[in-house]
């Protein structure tokens, strides 16, 4: 039977449902103590991707690029010294305590290991300015990527080549600020587009070249705001339409965005998916509360998963991984894998870890690598493991940790939210789930004020040359300032730089590509492109189809539904909250009307 519960972080009502006891069963933990939502911030709360310093690593003692400050309170190793031979994390090893409490011992073992300070695998060339990034050439400030070429300033980028200033693109070149686009060249300002090319401003299309401004076509040539013409008026009237500064830009988006309510969405955003909620969820079956990801089979409440199954409260990453729980940044052939963070290739049967890789049997341990049967980083015979681990999770049942919240730590939750190496701010919690410092503090979550820096700005926004044809090369040696923060601008919660420069592959992109220079430093400008799509949450919705006419009159249906005259019946969950102005239709009534 279903169960509702209090969460004991935000104290609204969740329910966990039969299956949910089924898996928390199978792999023998309690039953969570925090709502869904809650339990999705908190291991977002545990990966930073965008936040980059320029520090020395404690081991080989370089300058690197990483992603812990040079202030942080424990060593940092850049990647080539984490995983060499020069130090054995074994060597931190410590007896459990059972007079103490397990989570401050981990906090205690946490603190004294060598952090992993920057995640850049395979082959990455001229391509330091990354994160979480594999085998990249040419790419500077792209996050979650990887075989790329030539891209700069993107997150979940992956397969592409020369494509500036966008979000999870995937199997594309020449894109410039596209949104959830695959399979795509020469498209600009578009989202959620496959297989479309020398476009701009496009919305839903399938398919599609030559076109301008069209929401939901499929298989089209010269259209523009949905509107057929012939090869030789499309071409002439573009020419006319076509933005050529950030203010016509802003038109044209405004046009599309008025075009959009015109016209129906789709309930989730997937493709041969089956028996699934959530959103972007591609060849996947049995995912429930699933977003952004691909051949996912029987899991719920995840995120950022591809090729993984049979796990729950999984956030990134999966690659044939399975039987993971409440977890983040896990991949590469792991299983049986709960509460950790930061572990890959082949872990296996592993509880509160950290940075341990190609493990086996490990309870508790941080930056081991090839090791077995060892709990606080000290090695056990597999009989003593077994049984400790046993106590220790017993132990950890009647000795609780409270926060200073009152959120009451045992067996069976993740970290308290103050062990963890990051601030609110400084991962990807805030760009999911924005919150001022305020709320932050009010949530007993930590909070790093940005250090103010004084770049010396020396070419305020409203002077940055507004056309695609008067852009003089000097403008490489500006510093420029933000819109955002600079002259006359207001502070905003998108963690502004308050000022950039410019790249001379950036400035021959925009001349080539005939685009305005942007007015916002990289970090708003990716803060601009998540507030185009919808949030990662699920919402109770009907089908908004009535027959002949959307319930709201706006669309006109083109040909006849199942239901005929009567409104659609068919209820679902969608990223789409009841006040947006998006008209929702359920996958039958929206297929049969964009084929």
């Amino acid at each position: 039977m279903s169960e509702p519960r209090i969460c004991q972080n935000c104290k609204s009502d969740f329910v966990i449902e039969p299956e949910d006891f089924q898996f928390y069963e199978k792999i023998k933990v309690p039953p969570p103590t925090w709502c869904p939502e809650c339990r999705f911030v908190r291991r977002l709360m545990a990966r930073n991707e965008r936040n980059l310093f320029k520090r020395k690593c404690d081991l080989c003692g370089e300058d690197k690029i990483m992603f812990l400050p040079a202030d942080c309170p424990y060593k940092v190793y850049c990647y080539q010294c984490f995983f060499s031979d020069k130090w054995d994390a074994s060597e931190n090893g410590r007896d459990y305590d059972f007079s103490g409490n397990f989570f401050e011992q981990w906090f205690d073992l946490f603190k004294s290991v060598p952090r992993l300070g920057i995640i850049q695998q395979g082959n990455n060339l001229n391509s330091e300015y990354t994160n979480r990034a594999s085998d990249n050439k040419n790419c500077y400030l792209i996050f979650a990527a990887a075989n790329n070429e030539n891209c700069l300033y993107g997150n979940s980028i992956w397969d592409s080549k020369e494509s500036l200033d966008c979000y999870n693109l995937h199997k594309s070149e020449r894109c410039y600020e596209c949104i959830d686009c695959y399979q795509s060249s020469g498209l600009k300002y578009s989202q959620e587009c496959n297989n479309c090319s020398s476009s701009s401003f496009l919305f839903n299309c399938r398919n599609c070249s030559d076109c301008f401004g069209c929401v939901n076509m499929r298989n089209k040539n010269y259209c523009i705001f949905n509107e057929q013409y012939s090869r030789e008026e499309y071409q002439r009237k573009l020419k006319d339409i076509y933005p050529s500064t950030r203010t016509d830009r802003e038109v044209a988006w405004q046009k599309v965005s008025d075009l959009k309510k015109r016209y129906i969405v789709p309930a989730m955003m997937e493709y041969r998916t089956v028996n699934s909620s959530g959103n972007w969820i591609e060849e996947s079956k049995n995912v429930k509360s699933g977003f952004s990801c691909r051949n996912v089979e029987d899991s719920k409440y995840i995120f950022g998963i591809v090729n993984g199954k049979d796990s729950m409260d999984y956030t990134y990453w999966g690659h044939s991984s399975e039987l993971i729980y409440e977890s983040c940044n896990v991949g590469r052939q792991c299983a049986s894998v709960s509460f950790s963070s930061e572990c890959w290739d082949q872990l296996l049967r592993a509880e509160y870890c950290t940075n341990c890789f190609s493990s086996s049997d490990l309870f508790g341990c941080v930056g081991l690598h090839k090791k077995q049967y060892c709990i606080l980083n000290k090695q056990y015979s597999k009989e003593e493991y077994e049984k400790l681990v046993l106590l220790i999770i017993e132990q950890m049942k009647l000795k609780v940790y409270t926060d200073p919240k009152g959120r009451i730590y045992s067996y069976g939750e993740r970290l308290p939210i103050e062990f963890l190496p990051f601030a609110y701010n400084e991962t990807i919690a805030q760009e999911y789930f924005p919150i001022t410092k305020v709320d932050a503090e009010a949530r007993g979550y930590i909070w790093k004020e940005l250090a103010q820096k004084s770049y010396g700005t020396t070419l305020s926004p409203e002077n940055i040359p507004d056309g695609t044809g008067d852009i003089p090369d000097a403008i490489l040696n500006e510093v420029i300032g933000c819109a955002h923060r600079g002259s006359g601008g207001s502070s905003c919660e998108h963690m502004c730089t308050s000022a950039f420069k410019m790249t001379p592959y950036e400035l021959e992109y925009y001349r080539q590509m005939e685009l305005p220079l942007p007015n916002l430093c990289p970090n708003c400008r990716h803060f601009e492109r998540l507030n185009k799509r919808v949030p990662h949450k699920l919402w109770k919705r009907g089908c908004q189809c009535s027959g002949k006419t959307s319930s709201n009159g706006a669309y006109h249906n083109t040909v006849a539904h199942e239901h005929a005259t009567e409104q659609c019946s068919n209820e679902f969950e969608t990223s789409y909250a009841p006040e947006r102005p998006e008209i929702v239709y359920c996958e039958s009534c929206y297929n049969a009307e964009v084929a």
